[in-house]
């Protein structure tokens, strides 16, 4: 039998060789961009109700979840500038949250460029912006007070 010292520095040694294999730095686009997951945090100088609004940043498009559609745009020019094509979603309606995804909506679609310092990630539209964080929605963390929230909508 092999004795607790031994398996524990077999698995230590087994978690590190995993770890190395892991890309400690995100991929980029050439204009320095992360590829990857995004939440949405806020609309011009507000905040959202819920941290349940996604981004997905890949070479040529951007996907993702507003409150209650998925969507995907085309992105024909090269990050950190957008030239998105029309956002096509998921239809399903929206009852609770629409005026939040139609100014998502509408933001992302006049986006013409984005920025990322320090872990945020600024999508920039003529009149106003869009702030995102990086990872995923915890969904299933979501409390009553913050479902209560969002079903009010942002004013």
């Amino acid at each position: 039998m092999f004795s607790r010292p031994f398996l524990a520095v077999t698995a230590a040694a087994a978690i590190f060789a995993v770890a190395a294999c892991e890309d400690p730095a995100p991929k980029t686009s050439l204009g320095g961009i992360p590829f990857g997951d995004y939440v949405l945090v806020g609309i011009g100088g507000g905040t959202v109700p819920l941290r349940d609004v996604t981004l997905k940043i890949e070479e040529k498009r951007l996907s993702g979840h507003g409150p209650c559609n998925g969507y995907t745009v085309e992105n024909t020019a090269e990050l950190p500038a957008l030239a998105l094509g029309q956002i096509n979603t998921s239809n399903v309606p929206c009852s609770n949250n629409q005026n939040l995804e139609s100014r998502f909506f509408q933001t992302l679609q006049s986006a013409t460029t984005v920025e990322y310092y320090g872990g945020v990630l600024k999508v920039k539209a003529p009149q106003t912006w869009l702030i995102f964080e990086r990872g995923v929605p915890k969904r299933d963390q979501i409390s009553a007070l913050e479902a209560a929230r969002g079903q009010q909508g942002m004013q």
